[in-house]
């Protein structure tokens, strides 16, 4: 016992010790919620005797319960397989799988990232003779998605849908759960809000769990919405041991889903709650400190607590008036650049309010020939030729996903053409069966030309061939196998180089993977890796053992902490970002924007710089900016506000250069050896062009030696 309170304050001590009954941890940022969260479970286990199957921990990224179960592991020398440590997303798959038959599922049912669930919902809205133009599919997405975490089902919204484009949405959303149900697939809501209908309706399985886990620990607790805090409420109904660690101060999520009341109101859910607050910060600072509890102190919605540590002192707090956000960029690669003799450039992060800032910033850093990684830029499990792949082993497993199967049923390419796909569509429409299964039915197919039916029988003949070997061969064996047979990598051969080895690079990449999850997990099976890879985030991908500046919104940075922080973009209308509404949604929603701005002020160790531009260019030209209300809000004596970039280093800089901004209807020249800007990739090099005017077709080299043929038209390039 001595080894497990070893090193814990009073106040995680409390926390760690306090075993029976429900109990409030209101962690700061930075006060060792992880280290309360693994001597909780390590306390449980080894001093109260508490069995490991008998303890249901959920968190919100693979990456935190990972941690978590290897710091309980290190600690008591035990294996935690037997354990359910897990995000949300992860625990309710399991438990879907186990009782599928009780949702109308299979238990190898399909997990619909955001790509599929668009290319799915595109099909239903084209099967209602709708446009998509006028019911755009991600409109209709984020809809569906919020009456789902308000445990809303298609049945419910239909029933409370009033105005006509509510009832068009209503339609949409049963047509798109019959879909999914027909392909065998959920969700990401899905697994949430079924998980709670089966503990709900069924009786005897709630009161199965209710008894298995006695004790349940739930992290960030302020990031919960409705299904996840009733799937919480259902578990510990009976027993009331729940722990739940959070901070009202950094529930930054509301956009999608989250409800901060389900923290605030944790008491009132359990009257003899015990509410413990870690205060102490071990992470930044005071300085650092003090200028974050000045800032949250202006919100109204909260529970109240004030930041400490031991490192008294610390330097000020550097803010920077931009020109633009050009110079913006200049100034920040300009300090990254000169903190690289003291530190790592791992050390730094850029974290900004929208995505599309990243690109000025991008700009800089390169023009310092600073290397950067940018979490929440194309994951790797988004890059087609890597969906690709995936969709093959994803149809392997389930037959009736309609979606991976029309993504590779002619990739590579097949010679099967449109008008024979779409009378394979409408036989399996007909026939109420998966397309795939209408393969083996061929002959009652409307008629096909000879060569495409053979090419299809050869498809579904492939795909029969992978699925017996999914029963005895590992998943890297069969992936590996998979790629050779269906010839995949042959349509790379008429690519550029650099493409083409890229994209191979992508998919040897993919294979690795397979391969060390199949070396490190107990279960090799093809459909254990697609369930771990359905369920990974963007934090969960990003690699900080690269030694780059890593970019970043806000609200990717929760949870990380890096020595040296800027936060760029702080102007009224970017950050706080206040759209139109009632009064009190305002307000909420300004509270929720100064949460972001807390969490950004706190993930900095050392050192944290601020800045914001006097313009930002848009597409319609520049627009004025004001300083955001926040930075009123930091003290005074905390800032450095005279800091300018030749105090950091005597060494020479570049001149800020702002491109021209190029309005709509006008043109610049775009000879060969011309330099241009596009938003996605950066700042290239035109290599040779065909064509003329709006049409033409430029092949352009950009920094990152990527090479793009664009059309002039579409490609929104800028001076450069």
């Amino acid at each position: 016992m001595t080894s497990i309170l070893e090193g814990l304050n009073d106040a995680q001590r409390e926390a760690v010790q306090a075993v029976d009954g429900p109990v409030l941890v209101l962690a700061g940022a930075g006060s060792g919620k992880t280290r309360v969260l693994t001597r909780r479970i390590a306390y449980l286990l080894g001093e109260c005797g508490v069995d490991s199957r008998h303890i249901l921990a959920m968190t919100f990224t693979n990456k935190a319960a990972g941690e978590m179960r290897e710091r309980v592991e290190d600690l008591l020398q035990i294996s935690c397989k037997t354990m359910w440590i897990g995000t949300f997303h992860s625990l309710c798959a399991r438990l879907l799988r186990s009782h599928a038959e009780r949702v109308g599922l299979r238990s190898n049912f399909t997990i619909y990232d955001a790509t599929d669930q668009l290319a799915l919902l595109r099909r239903v809205i084209a099967d209602e003779e709708l446009s998509e133009r006028e019911w755009p599919a991600r409109q209709i997405r984020a809809r569906i998605s919020k009456a789902k975490n308000a445990m809303q089902g298609a049945d419910v919204f239909a029933q409370r849908a009033g105005a006509f484009d509510e009832q068009m949405v209503a339609r949409i959303f049963r047509h798109y759960q019959d879909a999914l149900k027909q392909n065998n697939a959920v969700d990401f809501d899905d697994l949430l809000m079924l998980s709670v209908e089966l503990i709900r309706d069924h009786e005897d399985i709630r009161q199965t769990y209710q008894a298995r886990f006695s004790h349940i620990l739930i992290d960030e607790y302020q990031d919960t919405n409705r299904p996840q805090y009733l799937f919480a409420r259902y578990l510990a109904e009976a027993h009331q041991n729940i722990c739940v660690v959070g901070d009202d101060d950094q529930s930054i999520y509301a956009w999608r889903g989250a409800d901060i009341r389900n923290i605030l109101d944790f008491e009132a859910d359990y009257p003899n709650a015990l509410v413990v607050r870690l205060e102490q910060n071990y992470r930044s600072t005071q300085v650092i400190l003090d200028a974050g509890n000045a800032v949250i102190r202006n919100n109204a919605g909260r529970k109240g607590k004030e930041l400490w540590t031991d490192r008294a002192g610390g330097e000020k707090i550097r803010l920077k008036r931009c020109a633009d956000e050009a110079a913006e960029a200049l100034w920040i690669a300009g300090v990254a650049r000169d903190f690289r003799r003291t530190h790592a450039y791992r050390n730094t992060a850029v974290l900004y309010r929208t995505n599309a800032q990243s690109r000025a910033i991008e700009e800089g850093l390169r023009r310092e020939n600073i290397p950067y990684q940018i979490v929440g830029d194309v994951r790797f499990y988004e890059r087609r030729e890597v969906k690709d792949v995936l969709a093959y082993l994803k149809l392997v497993v389930n037959p009736h996903d309609s979606i991976s199967f029309w993504r590779v049923l002619n990739t590579p390419r097949r010679g099967i053409g449109a008008t024979s796909a779409a009378r394979l569509d409408d036989f399996a429409m007909r026939e109420g069966i998966a397309p795939y299964h209408a393969l083996a039915r061929l002959d009652e197919a409307d008629a096909l030309p000879a060569r495409t039916a053979r090419t299809m029988r050869g498809f579904y003949d492939l795909i029969e061939g992978f699925r017996r070997d999914m029963e005895t061969m590992p998943a890297d064996e069969l992936a590996a196998k998979l790629v050779v047979d269906t010839g995949y990598l042959r349509d790379f051969e008429k690519l550029v180089r650099e493409e083409r080895e890229s994209r191979r690079a992508h998919v040897e990449e993919l294979l690795t993977d397979i391969q060390i999850f199949v070396e490190q997990s107990d279960d090799v099976s093809l459909e254990a890796y697609l369930r771990k890879v359905s369920l990974v985030t963007d934090v969960d991908q990003w690699e900080n053992a690269v030694d780059a500046v890593t970019l970043m919104t806000l609200h990717s940075a929760k949870g990380l902490e890096f020595p040296i922080v800027f936060i760029a973009g702080l102007e009224d209308g970017l950050f706080p970002i206040l759209r139109p509404g009632a009064e009190g949604d305002v307000e909420d929603a300004l509270e929720e924007e100064r949460r972001l701005f807390y969490v950004g002020i706190t993930r900095a160790e050392e050192r944290l710089f601020l800045s914001y531009a006097m313009r930002r260019r848009h597409y319609s030209g520049a627009v004025s900016c004001s300083a955001s209300r926040f930075l009123s809000e930091i003290p005074e004596d905390l800032l450095d506000a005279g800091f300018k970039i030749s105090e950091a280093s005597n060494a020479p800089r570049q001149k800020s250069r702002a491109p021209q901004r190029v309005r709509p209807g006008e043109s610049f020249l775009m000879d060969v050896g011309s330099w241009v800007v596009h938003p996605a990739w950066g700042r290239g090099q035109i290599q040779s062009r065909t064509g003329s005017g709006q049409t033409a077709k430029l092949k352009v080299k950009f920094n990152g030696g990527s090479v793009k043929t664009l059309m002039v038209k579409f490609a929104n390039l800028q001076p450069g």
